[in-house]
């Protein structure tokens, strides 16, 4: 691998089965229009970008700790989606800039010492910067959140090609173009695009008032061939099915939304692509099945209501298992193991056809190996459990992948997955960025998971 300029030693130069950018699906005949010589776009001195060195941190010592040998995370499969990233993806980096963005990156020690920041160094912005860092960090796989980026870095800003109710087709070339480029960048760090969070259109063939209208057919046509030119096997959404808010939990409006997706992947084959939603804790609420019931008791203290209340009748199911129960295989989805968990905290009682109030604790890992074969993808999003009682608030604070105040066991989880190496686990910190006061934050702790990802074993 060459080596990134945001390093003087690249930690995974030694991997054998670094992903084969060669061996991704590409559509015939693509043009690649940015040649990547990185000192001509750069304009870069050897040694003058060079940030603190990404040897592998002390954090190895950490995760080998936990025992057992057997790595649980092939190489191949160590990902990110570049939401965890944005503000990096959004700023204008080296390239061109007179004045880049400083930050912290980490040094040789961190983060066994959290005061070793490494020196102030000019920080990666843009996607081109970005992946070369996330290569050198140990990252083979990338999920993108949207394809923009400040229009001054190298391949420019993403085109407004609109949505599916006012489609701008004069820039439908010029978008392909730059997932062409985008391509480029990717084929260059030797990484890989699994999935994205993108459009996804709200009419579908087959569906009510007349099925899916022209302009979401082309607009989502478009996204899929954009998904083609990237080589993603996925693309999706970073919400669910369906609205999975307390007003939105009848059994009705998500079998409604597993027509919809059944449909929208039946179109989608043809391209190879596969969609997939995401979910958050609320997917995993109970679904409203039953008949309308009277209660007494209050869902989550079990006390006495001063006055009784007319619900719908829960069956215990949960709104994501109906959703899996009425699709297919055809349906992917993404789990995300921090709210799986929080789903836990939250939603652990329901009230049965009879009104009467009953307990039922989510398990994620159970879950997950149940439908093993349906979850191609995960948000490896790691939390510390907070001192809330069960049903109050999240239960859990977002913490870097592997931080050592994590309560969530993924030495269990990626144990009890099944399909062993199958699966793409991408890495997320929502509260990852610094702001202003600490513009490397999110690039920090980006190495820091990177590392505890490629050591977890068991």
């Amino acid at each position: 691998m060459t080596q990134s300029r945001w390093s003087s030693t690249d930690p995974c130069s030694s991997c054998a089965d670094t992903a084969d950018p060669s061996s991704r699906t590409e559509q015939p005949a693509m043009v690649h229009n940015v040649h990547l010589d990185r000192r001509r776009f750069l304009g870069l001195g050897a040694g003058s970008l060079m940030v603190a060195a990404l040897a592998p941190t002390g954090a190895l010592a950490q995760v080998q700790s936990r025992g057992g040998n057997g790595r649980l995370i092939p190489p191949p499969r160590v990902g990110t989606i570049l939401y965890t990233q944005r503000d990096a993806i959004s700023r204008w980096g080296v390239h061109d800039n007179p004045n880049p963005t400083m930050g912290y990156v980490g040094g040789p020690d961190y983060p066994d010492d959290p005061n070793d920041l490494g020196p102030l160094v000019p920080l990666p912005g843009g996607f081109l910067e970005v992946f070369e860092f996330l290569a050198a960090a140990g990252f083979r796989q990338v999920e993108f959140a949207g394809y923009n980026q400040h229009p001054n870095n190298v391949g420019g800003s993403a085109p407004n090609v609109g949505n599916g109710s006012n489609p701008n087709y004069a820039n439908f070339e010029a978008y392909r173009e730059h997932a062409r480029t985008l391509r480029s960048f990717l084929d260059a760090t030797g990484l890989e695009a699994i999935g994205s969070h993108g459009f996804i259109p709200s009419t579908w063939p087959g569906g009510p008032n007349g099925g899916m209208t022209q302009g979401d057919h082309d607009r989502f046509m478009l996204e899929l061939e954009v998904a083609s030119i990237l080589g993603m096997p996925y693309t999706g959404t970073g919400g669910d099915p369906t609205s999975a808010s307390p007003n939105n939990r009848n059994v009705e409006a998500w079998d409604l939304a597993a027509e919809k997706w059944l449909a929208l992947n039946d179109l989608a084959a043809t391209t190879g692509v596969s969609i997939y939603p995401h979910n958050h804790s609320p997917a995993y609420s109970f679904l409203q099945d039953g008949p309308m019931v009277e209660v007494t008791e209050d869902r989550l203290t079990g006390a006495p209501l001063a006055t009784p209340q007319i619900v719908r009748g829960e069956s215990g199911t949960r709104l994501m298992e109906r959703y899996l129960a009425m699709t297919d295989r055809s349906c992917p989805i993404e789990l995300d193991v921090f709210w799986a968990h929080v789903a836990q905290h939250e939603h652990r009682w329901y009230y049965d056809w009879d009104g009467v109030r009953r307990e039922s604790i989510f398990d994620p890992h159970a879950f997950t190996a149940a439908n093993t074969k349906r979850i191609p993808l995960y948000h490896a999003k790691d939390g510390d459990r907070n001192a809330e009682p069960e049903g109050i608030g999240r239960g859990y604070d977002m913490v870097p992948f592997g931080d050592p105040s994590s309560d969530i066991d993924y030495q269990r989880f990626f144990r009890q997955q099944g399909a062993k190496g199958w699966h793409n686990p991408n890495y997320e910190q929502d509260n990852a960025p610094g702001g202003s006061s600490d513009p490397g934050r999110s690039l920090r702790v980006s190495r820091f998971s990177a590392d505890n990802m490629q050591n977890l074993r068991g």
